[in-house]
Parts: structure tokens; sequence; C-alpha cells
């Protein structure tokens, strides 16, 4: 079968169009024509229906199931420039942000040393380590997101850093409870995050079919998103006002998670609208 590119390129030479004119009646750069038709990469779903209808060209002889189902791996799995541009000022922001708590702490730390105890500087180190690890990941994301390569294997090692430093957090936090305080904080907070880690690798890495991994995500993020909330408000409740730093933590934590379900819902339109054209032309 000729491959997307070349049919790309005949159809649109046919058509006596040049990759600028073809790109700007699809919003897109020349580069980006010129990427699909060298077989860089591909366009997303909606583009290549628009170009087929541009070019007069069908549906199945421009890009077949496979070949679909294939460049839903490779491709970023935000496209939309928009919504990528949200993401990268996100993932900047969560690195900054990180990058200073970590600072804040090695700077107060001699003047806290004399007063803290042995349990408070594990408590610190482990939250220091939580914070390197996120700070490591999301400045990988940040990067693949800038280059536009950050394909569902890449951002599922992202997500599986971030629910893998949320587990080491909270493993920390609540070092010196009770048996029966720690039994339920690891049902509450530990187990999600470890379920959560465990379901993106298998749904963003190893592109696993069965639906309670995509569903696990969802259900984790809003168990996180809701936590989140409550503490909050018990602690306002309590009396205790958030600081600055708390609030930004609170939005920045809230902002992450609702960036993993909206990432995990949109990679999966993507990787069953190219089931959808397989089984089309299945049938055909």
């Amino acid at each position: 079968m000729v491959e997307f590119g070349e049919q790309l390129r005949r159809a649109r030479e046919e058509k006596g169009m040049t990759q600028q004119s073809l790109a700007e009646l699809l919003y897109v750069t020349r580069q980006a024509v010129s990427r699909w038709e060298c077989g860089d990469r591909y366009p997303d779903l909606l583009t290549t229906k628009k170009i087929s209808l541009l070019l007069d060209v069908s549906l199945d002889d421009l890009l077949s199931g496979k070949e679909m189902k294939k460049e839903v791996e490779r491709n970023p799995v935000i496209e939309n420039k928009a919504a990528n541009n949200i993401m990268i000022m996100l993932y900047a922001f969560v690195v900054v942000s990180f990058i200073i708590s970590v600072v804040d702490i090695i700077l107060r730390f001699p003047f806290q040393s004399e007063a803290i105890g042995y349990s408070d500087i594990q408590l610190i180190v482990i939250h220091v380590l939580g914070l390197l690890i996120q700070i490591t990941f999301f400045s990988y994301g940040l990067f693949q997101a800038v280059r536009g390569t950050l394909s569902p294997k890449r951002m599922g090692v992202v997500i599986m850093a971030f629910f893998g430093a949320m587990c080491i957090t909270t493993t920390g936090n609540y070092s010196n409870l009770s048996a029966g305080q720690v039994a339920a904080v690891g049902v509450t907070l530990i187990v999600p995050c470890v379920l959560g880690a465990i379901a993106s690798f298998f749904y963003y890495i190893r592109n696993d079919k069965n639906k309670i991994f995509p569903g696990l995500i969802y259900v984790v993020s809003i168990w996180g998103i809701f936590l989140i909330i409550i503490s909050n408000i018990q602690m306002f409740r309590s009396g205790q006002f958030l600081s600055m730093n708390s609030t930004i933590n609170l939005v920045l934590k809230i902002a992450i998670y609702g960036l993993v379900l909206y990432q995990t819902y949109i990679l999966g339109i993507k990787r069953k609208n190219a089931v959808e054209i397989c089984e089309a032309e299945g049938k055909a």
C-alpha cells in the first residue's frame, strides 16, 4: 500500500496545490504539511478528514487503519496548539514551583537543624526526594512538549513519576502514625497512587486495550482532587488559613490531576478513532 505521505503529495499535486496553500486551508504551518509528506509525522484524524475533503480523496485511500494506530502511538497526545501551550505553561510552572520549594527547604534547614529531631529530618529528606523526582520528570515532559514529541509512552513516564512521587511523599508524611492510622492512610492515599502508577504504565506505555486502566486513572485522579479539597476545607474549618505557598500548591496539584484526566481522555478518543478506521476497512 502507498504510504500516507506519498498519497498526500500525489493528491495535493493533482489538485494543483502547493504545501503552503494546503497549509493555509488547514490552518497549520507549511512545515507541518512537509513533515506529513515526508512521513515524519501524521495529522490527527479530524485534520485527515479535512484533507480528504479538500483534495477529493477518500479517507480509506489516504490513510489506513493500521497506519493510524501506529501514528497515534508516535504522535504527541495533545496536538491542539492552544491546549499544548497550556500544558507547556503548566509543566513549566510545576518545575519552577518545585525548584523554589526545594531551594526554600535547603535555605531554611540550617536555621532549623538544632530545633528538629531525627524523624523530622527524615520527613524533610523524603519530601525533597519527592520534589526532585517531580522536577526531573516534569522537566522531561516540558522538554518533549516544547519539541512537539510528547508521545503516549513519554507522557506515561511523566504521569507514572507523578503518582510515584505522591506515594513517596505520602509515606513520609505519615511515618509516625499508629498502626490503625497507617492502614487508613494506606487505603485512602498510598494505594490509589500505586494503582495510578500501574494503570498509567499499562495504558500509556504498554497500550493495553483493557478499559480498566483508563478507568483507574480517572478514579484515582478524581479521588486525588477530592482529598485535596476535603483536607483544605478541614484546615479552614479548624481555623488554619492557607498561606500563599499552600494556595499555589493546592491549585497546582488540582491542575496536574486535571491535566492527567484530559490527557487520558484525548488519548482514548484518538485510539478509538484509529480502531474505528481499521474496522471500517475490514468491512469494506
